[in-house]
């Protein structure tokens, strides 16, 4: 029954977003800030987490997005404190402004940050991910209720995780696309920094931007998590490859 309001979750939310504007105060360790050795933090948590024997727990935010610190209030509440100590030793790592931190994901097995937050539930003896179908779920976590992350933190790993279907047609089109991803991202962060700063008064260019971006990477998301599912249902299928429009700036 989790899972299936999981997955009904995971449909209703994938669109949505950093949007939400309401979340409690967190805790300091769940503060998103910036860490020039995040690879070495990452690593020290994952031995933590393998002493300990807790899973081990990474995620991808940002102070400025409003799901990331949503989710870092839900994670402060008491219950959930007493979930996550238990179960997971955690790390924060801030992505800042679209930074290029997709090498944490990849190390776990999944294709990169599509949004933030980004939860990653790792066995930290394999570095086997342990949530990929429903890591886009917390990427709108101020929208979660705080029961739904109490119920699914306390079970997640605890059954073994769907297998992932090699396939060089899906690998091939993975990476041509977060190559695409990452370059969107570069694209993005100047002009972002320079409404910021203060430099660009007039924030049309960067609202068009941003959006051009945010859809294709929700969009991308979820055709690779598609394909996985179809891959699983049939590993010889041929599969159909997305393709996408131009970006604005790329006419």
């Amino acid at each position: 029954m989790k899972h299936l309001l999981i997955f009904t979750l995971l449909g209703s939310l994938l669109m949505t977003g950093c949007q939400s504007a309401h979340h409690a105060d967190a805790l300091p360790q769940y503060t998103f800030t910036p860490d020039a050795n995040y690879p070495e933090t990452v690593a020290a948590t994952q031995e933590k987490a393998l002493q300990q024997q807790k899973l081990l727990l990474v995620v991808l935010g940002a102070q400025w997005c409003h799901d990331s610190r949503g989710l870092a209030g839900k994670f402060s509440d008491p219950k959930m404190q007493t979930v996550l100590k238990q179960r997971f030793e955690t790390v924060f790592i801030d992505v800042e402004y679209f930074e290029d931190r997709h090498a944490i994901a990849q190390q776990f097995g999944y294709p990169a940050y599509f949004g933030t937050p980004t939860v990653l539930v790792v066995d930290p003896k394999t570095s086997k991910l342990l949530n990929r179908e429903t890591v886009p779920i917390w990427q709108s976590g101020d929208s979660v209720p705080l029961d739904e992350y109490i119920d699914y933190f306390s079970y997640v790993g605890k059954v073994a995780p769907l297998p992932v279907i090699d396939s060089e047609q899906l690998s091939d089109f993975t990476q041509a696309q977060v190559a695409r991803l990452k370059q969107a991202f570069d694209y993005l962060r100047p002009v972002w920094k320079d409404v910021r700063g203060g430099t660009q008064k007039d924030s049309t260019e960067l609202s068009i931007i941003a959006t051009e971006v945010w859809k294709f990477r929700v969009q991308l998301q979820k055709n690779i998590n598609i394909m996985n599912e179809q891959l699983r249902q049939n590993p010889q299928i041929e599969l159909v490859i997305p393709s996408y429009e131009k970006f604005s700036w790329e006419s």
